[in-house]
């Protein structure tokens, strides 16, 4: 049986949905205010637990043989820190897949993550990494860039905006617009991740997986416009305008729309090589125009 944590949210629930078709026994892991409904209709056991409270996960292992750790966020909300999150709370789980003796643990990291990086969310995300590879279990690292999907928020929350301007026809933008991305289908991240649960031959070892487009946030928010039938003019603002806005929602919002980490991150390009992708996972990934035709 295989355990999923992170399984009710929008990448879980694809994860896991593959995982059912596929003939795999599931059991996610969820705390109490998760949304049960969203895995409806599918043949998975819910297990109550937190990974912060190391004392709830061990029911959730008994009898586990597989582990696929999806928890993360991409911004702190409630007392949600990136630490907290991203590096204690795999910590906890890594042991206890230790204690249950599990034969293979599957990790989502994130594109970009590395020692020197210089947001908090890609610094936690390397600690997670290093404490997975310094488990001593079998496992595999994904790092996935910006997923898109039906119910993503990135796409979906960029057309919003680009719909609801239809009096101003303009859509601020912070920044250049310049930096490069490699979005990918939520369906082909579904596909490496059951593919690095059950295949052998894949194992200790990080992989890097991303679409086959690598566009700048302008092209990105183009083929938006494209796709909705939309014409609308891109006002770039500087990113300096945005420092203190980002601090003060920070400071007073419990679900902060802006932070300065996303300020940090628009920065730097998010890209990879996915040569060793489509070699080892067996996959063609889908275009960023064709996916989101599919739910626009």
């Amino acid at each position: 049986m295989m355990l999923v944590t992170g399984g009710t949210g929008f990448v879980g629930r694809n994860i896991v949905r593959l995982l059912v078709e596929k003939g795999q026994k599931v059991r996610c892991l969820v705390r109490e205010s998760s949304p049960r409904d969203v895995l409806d209709g599918l043949e998975v056991e819910f297990c109550t637990g937190d990974i912060l409270v190391p004392d709830t996960l061990k029911e959730a292992f008994n009898g586990i043989d597989t582990v696929i750790h999806l928890v993360g966020i991409i911004k702190e909300i409630k007392g949600a820190t990136f630490e907290k999150i991203h590096t204690e709370g795999t910590k906890n789980v890594l042991e206890a897949a230790r204690n249950a003796e599990i034969k293979k643990y599957i990790h989502m990291s994130a594109l970009g993550t590395r020692p020197d990086g210089i947001s908090r969310y890609h610094k936690t995300k390397w600690q997670a990494e290093e404490a997975v590879r310094n488990s001593g279990l079998k496992y595999v690292i994904l790092r996935p860039p910006i997923i898109c999907g039906a119910d993503d928020e990135f796409v979906n929350m960029f057309a919003k905006m680009i719909r609801q301007t239809f009096i101003t026809r303009i859509v601020p933008v912070i920044g250049k617009g310049k930096s490069r991305m490699q979005p990918i289908y939520v369906g082909d991240v579904a596909h490496c991740f059951y593919e690095a649960a059950v295949n052998d031959n894949i194992s200790d070892k990080t992989y890097e997986i991303g679409g086959p487009d690598a566009i700048s946030f302008n092209e990105i928010l183009d083929t938006i416009m494209k796709v909705l039938q939309k014409n609308r003019f891109k006002i770039h603002l500087p990113v300096a305008m945005f420092k203190p806005l980002a601090f003060l929602m920070e400071k007073t919002s419990s679900n902060p729309p802006l932070n300065r980490d996303q300020l940090i991150m628009l920065r730097e390009d998010n890209v990879c090589d996915i040569t060793e992708m489509k070699k080892v996972f067996k996959i063609q990934p889908k275009p960023f125009e064709d996916t989101i035709r599919t739910y626009l």
